[in-house]
């Protein structure tokens, strides 16, 4: 029997029935002193092993989907979690594995709190333990990352044309857009918080593509990125769905809003990208670490390549060419962008939505 679609984080519509029944009963106990975990953590420690248990599920849908068939008990057994670990370390640095491992040690301590789990709360630690950290060493952070983690916010959104949208599920679809956008469209923060419908975001021929004059860049040339087709679904959520649901100011024409109303403000981007990484990714990411992303992928991924992230990131000084010259480098740049982080999806098992 086919199984549901193989998914980073599985969402919870299509989790096997009996890890459904047995969340649904985690959530509904709000005795603060039953035998029950759910009514003595708090709604985020909650949410943080739910996604734990979705990400652990996710992999099991690319590795092995044949065997969410079976009981959650079955499932989690030492040599998974240890291939998960692997699976993990491909796109995440070691203090963000262990931080995982954490949540779904607390999932599993949650869904079945008669079981010993001994094992995992030890693996947990040990990679804790192993994971590097100072203040003087800044963790490594690619655009797969940052794609994927938005692509993973927009998923639980679940926003659809047919059903009213809670303002809670549009702003996390809109930080979920921001931060996937972001990852592919690694532009400085000035320039990303001010993009304009019509103006930077342009539909030509069916396309998207985000366009800074020169005027506007730090560089004064044209900077120009193509919107990919991973995202171009999402891109059309956010416009037709969700920026409406917050908008309230008519004729705005901001692409970033606020549950306001009116433009999201240039000092709110670096709260939502904070925010969000440090709670899922275990580190702390700004907007410019957005742009070092972009470098750091082509120096892991593509290091024969690296020259690219210059002109993907509009570094390079080029006085003797054309402003058409220097758009046109920033365009393929773009583009080379684009396929190296679908290449790197599919490598490691995520699917387009």
């Amino acid at each position: 029997m086919p199984g549901p679609k193989p998914r980073l984080h599985l969402p919870f519509t299509d989790w096997p029935e009996i890890d459904k029944q047995i969340w649904n009963s985690v959530v509904a106990n709000d005795d603060p002193f039953g035998d029950g975990p759910g009514g003595r953590l708090a709604e985020r420690t909650l949410h943080k092993y739910w996604m734990g248990w979705r990400r652990f599920l996710g992999f099991l849908t690319i590795t092995e989907p044949d065997i969410l068939d079976a009981d959650p008990l079955e499932r989690l057994t030492k040599e998974r979690v240890r291939r998960f670990v692997q699976h993990l370390a491909q796109t995440n640095t070691p203090h963000s594995v262990a931080i995982q491992i954490d949540s779904l040690y607390g999932a599993a301590r949650t869904m079945v709190p008669k079981t010993n789990w001994t094992w995992l709360r030890d693996m947990k630690t040990r990679l804790y333990s192993a994971a590097p950290r100072g203040k003087s060493v800044r963790p490594v952070i690619t655009s797969l990352q940052l794609a994927d983690l938005g692509i993973a916010l927009m998923e639980e959104s679940n926003i659809t044309a047919n059903k009213p949208i809670k303002m809670v599920d549009a702003v996390r679809y809109r930080d979920g857009f921001i931060i996937a956008l972001w990852g592919y469209v690694p532009l400085r923060h000035k320039n990303f918080a001010a993009i304009e419908i019509g103006r930077d975001l342009i539909k030509e021929d069916g396309n998207w593509s985000v366009v800074i004059a020169p005027e506007d860049t730090k560089t004064k040339t044209y900077i120009e990125f193509a919107v990919p087709e991973e995202i171009r679904e999402h891109l059309s959520i956010y416009l037709d769905l969700v920026r409406p649901r917050m908008l309230r100011r008519a004729g705005c024409k901001a692409l970033w809003v606020s549950p306001k109303g009116g433009p999201l403000s240039y000092s709110a981007f670096g709260p939502v990208m904070t925010r969000h990484t440090t709670e899922r990714l275990g580190i702390r990411v700004t907007p410019h670490d957005a742009r070092d992303a972009a470098a750091t992928t082509w120096a892991i991924a593509a290091p024969h390549q690296v020259g690219i992230a210059r002109d993907l990131l509009a570094h390079a000084d080029l006085r003797t060419t054309t402003k058409y010259y220097n758009r046109a480098k920033g365009i393929e740049a773009s583009r080379a962008h684009n396929q190296l982080i679908a290449r790197l999806r599919k490598r490691s098992g995520r699917k387009s939505s």
